[in-house]
């Protein structure tokens, strides 16, 4: 058997983002005030009618503020915020642009759930299928006043837009209506599936394309006797208007064999009656652009205008001295840091030197000492007494020869080696061997002697060479 060639997986490289979705509006449906759990069911019909582009599972709490759910909006990259309040009185839907407004804020007349609409229908049809892509937006009687064409545009907004050259018909499962009522002032909100049936056949034939699996024919005599069999349907089973029908690809939901489809829409919900009371400029503040129960002369809309105006000059100059403030600061920091290193460079000379932890070992010569001053213990006692030391064991001094450490040392003349050395006769000048700190001076020449060294620190006790 042939080995096939495995295909390496470029599983590093991330995709490439569809030029298509870029862009996309994202929301954030929650409740706001002491009243919104009564709205916690409209709150959930509300996300799966936004959905996919809205955070379904998103939780708020009573602590969090509207500047929090600002704060994270503009990293995740939501757009709009659909918040829902309630009072006393009534319920309130307010649909705001982020990060900077405007908000529209409308008052809830009646909704009915998605529970409550399913459940007054006979035959309901409501496939999982369908939320994985957003709904068509129509809307109808929107235009004349201007809060109207600002909600008409804030509505197209909350929805991604279609491209009809590269949409697939198959992505299109649910459609909203927006119908406004001029007379009554309200904006009707439903929530439709679309679901395609085959039309222009009779109804044997309709079942027979429905199924999935051939039915059973074995009471019948021939096919056309099942085709041809009489049969009564309901009266909402009857054939829609001509401008209905249309004609459809087996990708859009059609069925193999019918010429012509009809499209049927199936109510999901929610339903709400909704009325424009006010229009702000900014996100939940601002100027207020339309009131419907405050009328404001020109006067009034001046002075609320320059009060507006007073505000804003005020946060900007408290935004400028901010400003700064911190690059006065950072000013300060820097020059500050920059004088403590030159303090340290004018300390080691004006060059980087190792710390004294990092710097080696030094071994003098001729009678140089490695050692301070505060490190000579006899000297120390010297000068503090008066005296010499009786006994010199375990005290430090910087009279060694050759500045040598503890050790054995040998010397020539008037050479001495350090630490416990020991004693030689010998004449002539020569070289004094230290410790373990350095080397020995050298000693003069002199006649022969003999030298007793006592055993002491720098003048080691030794035996006796001749």
């Amino acid at each position: 058997m042939a080995r096939t060639r495995r295909k390496k997986k470029r599983t590093h490289v991330p995709d490439s983002e569809d030029p298509s979705k870029k862009g996309q509006p994202k929301s954030f449906v929650f409740r706001r005030g002491r009243h919104g759990a009564l709205l916690r069911d409209l709150e959930k019909d509300l996300r799966k009618l936004m959905a996919p582009n809205t955070a379904t599972a998103l939780k708020e709490s009573k602590r969090n503020q509207l500047k929090d759910f600002v704060h994270v909006a503009g990293p995740l990259g939501v757009t709009h915020f659909l918040i829902l309040t309630a009072t006393h009185n009534a319920s309130y839907l307010r649909v705001a642009k982020t990060p900077r407004g405007p908000t529209l804020t409308m008052r809830i007349h009646e909704y009915s759930l998605i529970r409550d609409v399913v459940a007054a229908q006979q035959r309901p049809r409501i496939p999982q299928a369908m939320w994985l892509g957003p709904p068509l937006v129509v809307m109808n009687n929107f235009g004349g006043e201007e809060q109207m064409k600002l909600a008409a545009v804030t509505f197209q907004n909350l929805f991604p837009a279609i491209n009809v050259q590269t949409t697939r018909l198959s992505a299109c499962q649910r459609v909203l209506l927006l119908d406004y009522n001029k007379e009554t002032q309200r904006i009707s909100m439903r929530h439709f599936s679309i679901a395609v049936a085959p039309s222009g056949v009779s109804k044997n034939l309709k079942q027979l394309l429905a199924r999935k699996a051939l039915p059973d024919l074995g009471k019948a005599a021939d096919v056309a006797e099942f085709l041809t069999r009489s049969g009564y349907g309901s009266e909402s089973e009857g054939e829609e208007a001509e401008q209905s029908r249309v004609e459809l690809p087996p990708e859009a939901g059609a069925r193999p064999g019918a010429r012509q489809s009809r499209v049927r829409l199936f109510e999901v919900g929610p339903r709400l009656e909704l009325e424009i009371v006010k229009v702000e400029e900014g996100l939940c503040d601002g100027r207020v652009l339309f009131h419907k129960y405050q009328q404001r002369s020109k006067e009034e809309a001046d002075a609320q205008q320059a009060d507006f105006d007073a505000k804003e000059a005020l946060r900007e100059k408290r935004r400028k001295e901010q400003e700064a403030n911190v690059a006065r600061k950072q000013a300060d920091l820097k020059r500050k840091a920059q004088a403590v290193a030159e303090a340290e460079a004018a300390k080691r000379g004006g060059k980087w030197q190792k710390g004294w932890w990092e710097q080696p070992a030094e071994r003098g010569e001729g009678g140089g000492g490695g050692r301070d001053d505060d490190d000579d213990d006899v000297e120390w006692y010297r000068r503090e007494v008066g005296e010499e030391p009786e006994d010199t064991v375990g005290l430090k001094s910087s009279s060694r020869g050759g500045g040598g450490g503890r050790g054995r040392g040998r010397g020539r003349g008037g050479g001495r080696g350090g630490g416990p050395g020991r004693e030689r006769q010998d004449g002539g000048g020569g070289r004094g061997r230290g410790g373990r700190s350095g080397r020995g001076g050298r000693g003069g020449s002199g006649p022969k002697m003999t030298v007793r060294v006592k055993g002491a620190s720098g003048f080691g006790g030794g035996q006796k060479r001749k």
